[in-house]
């Protein structure tokens, strides 16, 4: 099993329609925030199956397709990291997860692109500091930087903690990011900010992770409080893509009122 039998079966499922419709989609035009991304035009569910044949590859052979060129192998890789992350985690494993929390930061310069970011970062670096294996501080430090692709991870790892119904997080780095630039920062910031809102929703579904009791409801209230309350202060602040993204969900009267900041 090595990185060439990937790279050859991945070819099988790729079309040059798909390929052009990625490029499109993910903006590889000069100037654009996917410049020189290239292409081979495989959809994601083939992406995964693949993955899901290979789990089994050593790190040193991902390596080389992390590092690829073209955006399909990079993808691959990182899918297959995060089925080996869920296998060390079923089994209890902290010494392979920690390995492959530490291969993924090292390795974060190839998670280039949102797509790379959001189906890899709170499944691998937000699930390690969860569990204690890194410190919290690593979101701070990431949001920090000058890389969008970094502080992108940044703000979507801690997506674990959410999901376990714990936002103080979320709401503190987001208030850090309002002042970002970057569109695709502000539609991060309001995907998040949307998801900890969604823990008071009454029909909670797959991922989130507190039971429904009344306690859990309680609390689940309680995150969407906090959630308008933080759009309420931060309102002259809030990019406006930021602000359709959290209040998505809302029932449309108050979605309104939000849009016109009528309190």
């Amino acid at each position: 099993m090595n990185n060439k039998e990937i790279k050859k079966e991945l070819r099988k499922y790729a079309s040059l329609e798909r390929k052009k419709t990625n490029e499109w989609f993910f903006k590889t035009g000069k100037g654009q925030y996917g410049e020189g991304d290239k292409f081979i035009g495989v959809r994601v569910p083939d992406v995964r199956k693949i993955a899901r044949q290979f789990v089994e590859i050593e790190l040193e052979a991902l390596a080389k397709i992390l590092q690829s060129e073209i955006h399909e192998e990079r993808l691959v890789a990182l899918l297959i990291l995060v089925e080996k992350n869920k296998t060390a985690i079923k089994k209890k494993d902290r010494i392979e997860q920690k390995k492959i929390v530490e291969f993924y930061l090292n390795n974060k310069k190839w998670v280039n692109n949102w797509d790379l970011v959001d189906l890899s970062a709170h499944y691998i670096l937000g699930q390690a500091v969860f569990d204690g294996l890194k410190p919290k501080n690593i979101f701070t430090k990431l949001t920090d930087s000058s890389s969008m692709w970094d502080r992108r991870i940044g703000i979507i790892a801690p997506w674990i903690f959410i999901r376990n119904g714990e936002i103080n997080l979320t709401l503190r780095l987001s208030k850090k990011l309002l002042s970002d630039k970057e569109d695709l920062m502000h539609k991060a910031v309001g995907w998040m900010l949307r998801e900890a809102w969604k823990l008071g929703e009454p029909n909670k579904k797959s991922a989130i992770t507190l039971k429904a009791d009344k306690q859990s409801r309680k609390k689940g209230k309680k995150s969407q409080e906090q959630v308008e309350q933080f759009l309420i202060q931060n309102y002259n602040h809030l990019p406006r893509t930021t602000l359709r993204y959290a209040i998505e969900r809302m029932e449309e009267a108050k979605r309104k009122r939000f849009l016109e900041g009528k309190f």
